[in-house]
């Protein structure tokens, strides 16, 4: 129960952050990717049906505050989601490297899917020029934003008791 109660919380501040926080020209007016970023925290430390569920409503949470169509962002994070749990039991988790790398490939994953359904459903023109610096943008925000996700996220999952704290285990052996 507590596992569903701490996502939500998250879920919700990791929406108030990406909604309020501005973008940046420079970059292509993309925002922090804190929705993606949780998606990416689940993926990777949880088990599948936990990542789908934290997927389908970050993304219907991003698309509700944004002009995206409903449903374009909660599968495009299902699809980002499922290929980072597939690499769960083979990467570090507790490494700063791995979620910058996942935050930073995703990102840039899921903004180049966006484009395309957007401009496949005619929402938006194409514009190459501008979709390779938001890719870029996205790309450089989700490096950023990623580890900033896991170690809230991973704090608040251990103050709950949802996962033990690496330390208590090694000191069991």
């Amino acid at each position: 129960m507590t596992t569903w109660v701490v996502m939500i919380m998250v879920l919700m501040a990791g929406g108030l952050l990406q909604s309020q926080l501005p973008g940046y020209a420079v970059l292509g007016q993309v925002k922090f990717p804190f929705l993606l970023a949780i998606v990416l925290y689940y993926a990777l430390n949880w088990d599948v049906a936990v990542m789908l569920a934290a997927a389908v409503l970050a993304g219907l949470l991003q698309d509700l505050l944004s002009p995206i169509p409903l449903g374009y962002s909660a599968f495009c994070f299902c699809v980002v989601g499922w290929i980072a749990n597939r690499w769960r039991k083979l990467v570090m988790t507790e490494s700063v490297i791995t979620p910058m790398f996942f935050g930073g490939l995703a990102a840039m994953a899921v903004t180049l899917s966006l484009y395309v359904f957007l401009v496949r459903g005619d929402f938006i023109g194409s514009a190459v020029g501008l979709l390779i610096l938001r890719m870029i943008g996205a790309g450089l925000l989700g490096v950023i934003s990623t580890p900033l996700i896991f170690l809230a996220a991973g704090r608040l999952d251990r103050l709950v008791g949802n996962v033990e704290d690496k330390e208590s285990l090694d000191d069991g052996e």
